[in-house]
């Protein structure tokens, strides 16, 4: 496992090549003071586009080698089918630090019995195909909640903008939505009600990249957590609800300053 600061290289150069410079916001909590108080974290990204997980990611390692995080040895979950595709898969495993798609329990395993420190997650996953690369898509799962709640560690809300410039949202007029009636159903679901689609544009235009952190104390506890499968769903949901809000006032905030 590598430490934030073992992927320095990849990280400056990823950043001389796609962004102009990276700024904080002035309504951020301060990241020095969260990584120095809370030894580990779920941290939860927004995703803007599609090519926007690349620029958030950047973001963040860039922020973490400058605020006391470059010990910490990350994790991230990422779509499971990366794993299954020759060339993807071997960058995916380098930049998530895990050779396959990780279930629940896997993940809660790593943060409880191993030497990893956070687990990195952006929830709106593959929606991120939808929309304008601003408004936060539905998130795929609120069990990231959970694995917070399990671990008794907070989650840092991290959100970015600036990335929505490499996509183009092109909004589908009613009568050709019929034309994706392929689109798994929950895929299908978010694009009928934004009824945009987001095309990734060529990386030409390098960035000038906000961002801004907050740090977010689960509301249930342990004891809080229904038996039910589907009741526990329920809450978690709920509780996810609010982290996706306080997503979507950190990017309409990141907008004023842009």
């Amino acid at each position: 496992m590598r430490t934030v600061d073992e992927f320095s290289l990849t990280t400056s150069l990823l950043k001389k090549f796609y962004l102009n410079k990276i700024s904080v916001s002035e309504k951020s909590q301060d990241l020095t003071k969260i990584l120095k108080k809370h030894p580990k974290l779920v941290v939860a990204l927004n995703h803007g586009p599609m090519a926007g997980a690349l620029a958030g990611l950047v973001g963040i390692a860039d922020m973490l080698q400058k605020h006391g995080g470059s010990s910490r040895t990350p994790f991230g979950i990422t779509w499971r089918t990366f794993y299954q595709l020759p060339v993807s898969k071997q960058i995916f495993t380098y930049l998530t630090q895990v050779d396959r798609g990780l279930s629940f329990d896997d993940a809660s395993s790593l943060l409880s019995d191993s030497g990893f420190t956070d687990c990195f997650i952006m929830p709106e996953g593959e929606l991120c195909n939808f929309g304008n690369g601003l408004d936060i898509q539905p998130f795929l799962s609120p069990r990231f909640i959970e694995l917070a709640i399990q671990n008794d560690i907070p989650i840092l809300v991290v959100t970015h903008q600036g990335s929505e410039k490499w996509a183009w949202p092109m909004t589908i007029k009613d009568q050709y939505k019929s034309l994706f009636s392929w689109l798994p159903q929950n895929m299908k679901a978010v694009f009928d009600k934004s009824s945009i689609i987001s095309i990734p544009k060529p990386f030409k235009q390098k960035l000038n990249l906000t961002i801004s952190f907050y740090l977010y104390q689960p509301k249930l506890t342990k004891a809080d957590l229904k038996k039910d499968k589907e009741a526990r769903l329920e809450q978690l949901t709920a509780e996810s609800n609010h982290v996706r809000e306080r997503m979507q006032r950190m990017v309409m905030q990141l907008q004023t300053e842009s």
